[in-house]
């Protein structure tokens, strides 16, 4: 089984009290989603940038370019990350260890930490000699910017998001300002409905926001007698740089060296440079050795294989469907969607691998879809023989990394009676009945229909460690169970949404109809969520997992 404490946190809690049911088998763990495609921030109203984008004296000062203004000959720029959202902050150091925060640039901090102390949600910092950040953003973003990074050795850090966008609130009606955060400070004005502040600080529960009027004015408010107003998501940025996404001349390649090589070897330049981008976003897991073998070797020949030659073959898997997925991601997906021969889901685990594992022990008929299990032969009773309608649980089970027995049995005692009556009469689900699931396991939730978002929101919801779960259309029949404009309702798990810098996206779904990973171009994934054979269009689930140290709850 892949275990993913390095990617991203496993916090599924405790099961409940399993149902009759046979010995229990271990689960795959989480599978990770891909890392951040571009900037994922739905705070800061001003576009995070990084030392690849930032442009000086666009008009568009964010904390970077401040920063840089601040800084003196051996002073250092600190890249901090903001943990609620990956989009952080620019600070000066100077030589003395002293800090300054270039939105607030009279107030001298001693050091770093009474900064951070301050500033909690940043942490993580990098620092960055003034000399060579001025020197990398005078030169224009583009191939010569690109060889200048690499030779200063910034590499490491030119890709950290750096913004920290103005705050704004609007008064809801008339009302005091005050000298500081409470109401036993002095009365020093009054506001009219509708007043637009500047927000520039808070108290320690953001119960007062300190704020600037229009007219330069510095004084406090009660936070509940305002409304922030919440800015637009950064522009979404590919991960590819436009030479990769055109397959053109890598900016640390001169031309002459570059038009000397044979087209073959052009090529092979460039199917490097991605892949390396996409195994950077498909980052290689930690795969557990007594997992199932790949479906490539056979159950005789692995058992007589040593540790080290399972992982040698688990991570060749791996290596073959970034190759795969970077084929797809640049050359098209076929009309209709495709299935990955190498599926990053089913590595090690039987999880996305069809007709496998307790998919076959459990199924209603060799030749029957995978989704359609026999719960008698699960747990006995009088449990149905034949259930075809488990396409919710089974998709928030494959989000939490779980086998159909595990899923079944959490959903079933996720909601009483209600759940498992679900079961017991093989009935369809609704977002409603697999709510519950999730919370059951200490995750939240939230559900959006009517609206189509567009596939950057998607990525930036995976970038963020959310799991999804689309209401979508198949065609059971002559497709497959592949997603289709017409057809029967069916819930997938959304594992990726990329896009390959020239603006074509590709969607990678959990489809547990055939118990498979499927792929298809947005055009397509957006028709078949479109039609949901009666239901609300574009229904999406959206799950967010707990803290890996939160409390659980049996």
């Amino acid at each position: 089984m892949i275990q993913f404490s390095r990617f991203l946190p496993l916090a599924v809690p405790p099961r409940p009290e399993p149902l009759p049911a046979p010995a229990g088998r271990g689960q795959p763990a989480l599978q990770p989603q891909p890392r951040p495609f571009g900037s994922t921030s739905t705070f800061d109203s001003t576009p995070a940038s990084n030392l690849h984008t930032e442009r000086l004296g666009d008009g568009s000062a964010n904390c970077l370019e401040k920063a840089v203004g601040l800084a003196r000959p051996g002073d250092a720029i600190v890249l901090m990350r903001d943990a609620s959202d990956g989009v952080g902050h620019a600070l000066v150091r100077r030589p003395d260890g002293s800090v300054v925060d270039p939105n607030h640039p009279t107030v001298r901090y001693e050091t770093l930490g009474q900064w951070q102390a301050t500033h909690p949600r940043y942490s993580q910092p990098v620092p960055v000699p003034a000399g060579k950040m001025q020197q990398v953003l005078s030169t224009p973003p583009g191939p010569q910017r690109e060889a200048l990074i690499q030779k200063l050795g910034l590499s490491g850090v030119a890709d950290r998001q750096v913004a920290d966008g103005e705050r704004w609130a609007t008064a809801n009606g008339g009302m005091n300002i005050r000298s500081g955060p409470g109401k036993n400070f002095d009365d020093v004005g009054d506001l009219k409905t509708g007043d637009k502040l500047k927000v520039i600080g808070q108290n320690d529960d953001a119960s007062w926001l300190n704020v600037e009027l229009e007219d330069g004015t510095e004084a406090w408010v009660y936070a509940p007698l305002v409304t922030e107003e919440k800015p637009l998501p950064p522009p979404y940025e590919s991960p590819f740089p436009q030479w990769m996404a055109d397959g053109t001349r890598p900016p640390d390649i001169e031309a002459y060296l570059w038009n000397a090589l044979p087209q073959k070897g052009r090529d092979q330049i460039i199917q490097t440079a991605r892949e390396k981008v996409v195994a950077e976003n498909w980052p290689m897991p930690e795969f557990d050795v007594n997992g199932p073998p790949p479906s490539s070797v056979s159950s005789m020949a692995w058992s007589h294989l040593p540790p080290e030659g399972k992982q040698a073959i688990f991570q060749q898997e791996w290596q073959a469907a970034v190759h795969e997925q970077t084929e797809m991601l640049f050359n098209g997906v076929e009309d209709g969607g495709e299935v990955p021969k190498h599926s990053f889901l089913g590595t090690d685990s039987t999880l996305g691998r069809g007709k496998a594992g307790e998919w076959r022990e459990f199924a209603v008929h060799p030749h029957s879809a995978a989704q359609y299990l026999n719960l008698n032969s699960m747990w006995g009773g009088d449990w149905r023989t034949v259930h075809k309608n488990l396409c919710g649980p089974l998709a928030v089970g494959a989000s939490m990394g779980l086998l159909p027995q595990e899923a079944l049995t959490r959903f079933a005692a996720s909601n009483g009676d209600t759940s498992a009556g679900l079961l017991n009469t093989g009935k369809t689900t609704s977002k409603d009945d697999l709510i519950p699931m999730y919370k059951a396991s200490n995750w939240s939730t939230d559900y959006t229909s009517g609206d189509e978002l567009p596939p950057e929101d998607f990525a930036r919801f995976l970038a963020d460690g959310k799991s999804l779960v689309a209401l979508v259309n198949i065609n059971p029949d002559g497709a497959d169970g592949m997603l289709r404009a017409g057809g029967t309702a069916h819930f997938v798990n959304v594992r990726a949404v990329e896009e390959n810098g020239n603006g074509d996206w590709m969607v990678r779904v959990y489809n547990p109809y055939q118990n498979r990973e499927e792929v298809y171009s947005w055009k397509d994934f957006k028709a078949s969520w479109t039609q949901t054979a009666g239901n609300n269009a574009y229904g999406l689930l959206i799950a967010t997992p707990p803290p890996p140290d939160a409390a659980t709850t049996p």
